[in-house]
């Protein structure tokens, strides 16, 4: 008879009920975030164990604590679980014996864990994004600190070498030189750091057949074509494209109702750094490939701007699709086809 247990997670304890086939409580105990308490905790109840978490952060170190304990390991999508088992009375131990629940009714909405190489790249490909958006918070405080002098910038590019040059002559109170030098130096830390950081990533996708193939479409360098096979992972968990756009949130809502169709905003559910990529990519592409751009001044007669980049977006993110399950290169026929 199959043990089926819950787990809450928290960044300190998981909440653990564990029920029998017959919904029976066999036992529930807040364990500390210990590799060691984990694997006793789990590994002392009746065998086979099917152990059930909720995604979030801490899943795949909770992963490797207990897979030596547990004859199966199942996440489950959040969103989901509420959707199905939804609550007026939640707290950690509702939520664990909910999952346990769900767990020996077979009704588990399942969620695809990443094997640890994805997990690897994923943590290398959004530390380039990170560090993007550090250095681009660190150029708006600076530049607040020049609306805050009145002073004009004589150049569109203030990071340029004309710009960096007036920066360093014009006048400013005391305060204000301090606080743009120092912001200075943050900057070509984070510079420095992502040089290297985009070093490494031209020779890992130098090296992987998927990423060559992604970087013939338009919009699309190293950087990109690793993030988005480090948000895909295995593209054939996607059945078709319309899997995949759904998965990464550019998907339209549809809401029918006597037999009429609304078409809404994007989802926004799934792989957000995906999304992100895939909209980047979408903008370059638009300024610098004739038939992606050809495509773009199309949409934007009757569609605002930032509606016809995502609609370009999902097209470039159906065209990868084919690339990575057909292995081949991009074919702007095709792009001119998706929708």
């Amino acid at each position: 008879m199959k043990t089926h247990v819950g787990v809450d997670l928290h960044q300190r304890f998981c909440y653990c009920v564990a029920l029998d086939a017959s919904g029976k409580l066999i036992a529930s105990a807040p364990v500390v975030n210990q590799q060691e308490a984990l694997r006793h905790w789990i590994g002392k109840l009746p065998a086979p164990r099917q152990v059930v978490m909720e995604a979030c952060g801490f899943w795949p170190a909770f992963a490797r604590a207990v897979s030596p304990v547990a004859e199966r390991l199942v996440m489950v999508h959040p969103l989901r679980v509420k959707a199905i088992a939804s609550a007026k009375l939640k707290n950690d131990r509702v939520d664990a014996t909910t999952l346990a629940h769900l767990s020996r009714c077979d009704l588990l909405p399942e969620a695809w864990m990443a094997p640890w190489a994805v997990q690897e790249r994923r943590l290398t490909v959004r530390r380039r994004r990170e560090l993007g958006q550090k250095r681009a918070a660190f150029k708006n405080l600076l530049q607040s600190v020049l609306h805050q002098q009145g002073l004009i910038k004589p150049c569109t590019d203030v990071f340029g070498k004309r710009g960096r040059a007036w920066l360093a002559e014009v006048e400013m109170s005391p305060a204000a030189r301090a606080a743009v030098d120092g912001h200075l130096r943050v900057i070509a830390t984070l510079d420095e750091e992502i040089r290297l950081l985009e070093r490494e990533l031209k020779t890992i996708a130098a090296s992987d057949e998927r990423a060559r193939w992604l970087m013939t479409m338009p919009g699309v360098g190293a950087y990109s074509a690793l993030m988005v096979l480090a948000e895909i992972g295995d593209v054939a968990r996607f059945a078709n494209q319309r899997a995949l756009v759904n998965y990464a949130g550019l998907a339209p809502r549809v809401r029918e109702s006597a037999g009429k169709a609304k078409r809404g905003h994007i989802s926004r559910q799934g792989s957000e750094h995906l999304r992100w990529i895939m909209v980047q990519a979408a903008q370059i592409a638009a300024r610098c490939s004739p038939p992606v751009k050809a495509a773009y001044l199309r949409l934007k007669l009757r569609k605002p701007p930032q509606v016809a980049i995502t609609i370009i977006a999902r097209k470039l993110l159906t065209c990868a699709w084919a690339l990575l399950r057909h292995g081949v290169c991009f074919d702007p026929e095709v792009f001119m086809r998706a929708n």
